[in-house]
């Protein structure tokens, strides 16, 4: 939106107190060859040279019409339930073919409710911007006003290379209130939309300019900033502001943040051998208002000993985390691998206990078994020697 793009980090203001629509007819729109109708409604075309209601023929864009949403009533044209595709060029002639009157229609919505944004970008102007809550698609015009306290409204200079801005200039007290009426007028009638503002809250200064940053020599860890104040904002002692610095290392997704009253400062905790990014934003020093938004980011370099480049640096640091990536991963496969080797250890335990269980079992039962064996032999040998005392001598 163009009106938007003009006044940066607009603040939308809430507060909406009025609404109100009066049917008008501009001298800019009393132009007879073009009607304008509201999309939905029934519109009728006069055909004023006809008489007698006598026949006629209605073209649009030269061609004849027959559309079961037309109706002739005495030579007039009327449209029921207009819409945007019934928009064209019509024209009525007689029997003959003749021409009796043409005109262009045009369809579309009267004004609505605006949305009003104010912003200051200092404490001498004041920027208001809209927008439209419904899109009129008709050539519109605003008239725009303000209104301090008690007193008679003041014309909100509008700046006509701009589309819906206007300015109120040189605020006669910065913190009290203002009432900012904004009326938008097309063929259709006209909306007011009034909407208050307090000063105070809708300060917000542009980002400062101008930023830069160099290493400090001898210093690897440690970054000198430099900015300015926007050009926007008055240089006077009476309106002083503070600044935030945001930095992080290139590869970083996480910002360190200082604050300073100054336009300088020096960073003392950078990261050595990195490309930094870095921004400031201003606000009030009295906290009126906002912060701005950032300013464009910057990249520099911290300070290196001169027989280091950057480049040089960075494939350095990129080096020693290779070298840190593969130490710990030769210390992590050592671990396995004493892990692994103690595993082993205990399976050949665990077997060499389960071999000689089974030998133990093995010896045992074959002592068991040759026990056995002689017991049945000395029971075998005690029968048979019953059994020969027991014969006849």
């Amino acid at each position: 939106m163009t009106g938007f793009a003009s006044c940066p980090g607009i603040v939308i203001i809430t507060l909406i107190t009025s609404l109100i629509s009066i049917p008008v007819k501009a001298e800019i729109w009393t132009n007879e060859s073009v009607q304008y109708g509201k999309i939905g409604s029934n519109v009728t075309l006069w055909c004023s040279a006809s008489r007698n209601g006598s026949a006629v023929e209605w073209r649009l864009n030269g061609t004849r019409l027959a559309s079961p949403f037309v109706v002739l009533q005495n030579g007039n044209l009327i449209l029921t339930s207009s819409d945007s595709t019934m928009e064209g060029n019509y024209s009525c002639h007689d029997k003959k073919g003749q021409l009796l009157r043409a005109t262009a229609l045009r369809l579309g919505y009267a004004p609505a409710l605006l949305r009003v944004h104010c912003i200051a970008a200092n404490y001498y102007n004041i920027c208001c911007s809209w927008e439209q809550n419904v899109k009129t698609f008709l050539p519109t015009e605003y008239i725009t006003t303000f209104r301090h306290a008690s007193k008679a409204s003041e014309t909100c200079h509008q700046d006509f290379s701009r589309t819906n801005v206007c300015t109120i200039k040189n605020p006669r007290n910065w913190h009290s209130s203002y009432v900012v009426n904004i009326t938008e007028v097309n063929p259709l009638g006209s909306t007011f939309t009034l909407s208050r503002i307090q000063f105070h809250d809708i300060v917000k200064p542009d980002p400062p300019e101008r930023v830069s940053a160099e290493p400090v020599h001898g210093f690897p860890r440690r970054l000198r900033v430099y900015w300015e104040y926007p050009s926007t904002w008055p240089k006077e002692s009476s309106f002083p502001l503070r600044f935030q610095v945001q930095y992080k290392p290139v590869e970083s997704r996480s910002w360190s943040v200082v604050e300073t009253a100054h336009l300088t400062i020096e960073l003392t905790d950078v990261l050595a051998g990195h490309f930094h990014i870095i921004q400031v934003r201003a606000m009030d020093l009295l906290d009126n208002g906002n912060w701005s938004e950032w300013s464009t980011e910057i990249k520099t370099f911290p300070w290196l000993e001169p027989t280091l480049k950057p480049e040089e640096s960075e494939s350095n640091t990129q080096s020693q985390t290779e070298n840190t990536d593969y130490s710990s991963t030769s210390e992590s496969k050592v671990e396995s691998e004493e892990q692994y080797e103690k595993l082993a250890l205990l399976v050949s335990l665990g077997t060499l206990g389960g071999v000689f269980l089974a030998l133990l079992a093995f010896f045992a039962i074959l002592i068991w078994v040759r026990h056995k064996g002689k017991e049945e032999t000395s029971k075998q040998e005690l029968t048979s020697m019953m059994k020969m005392k027991s014969l006849p001598v």
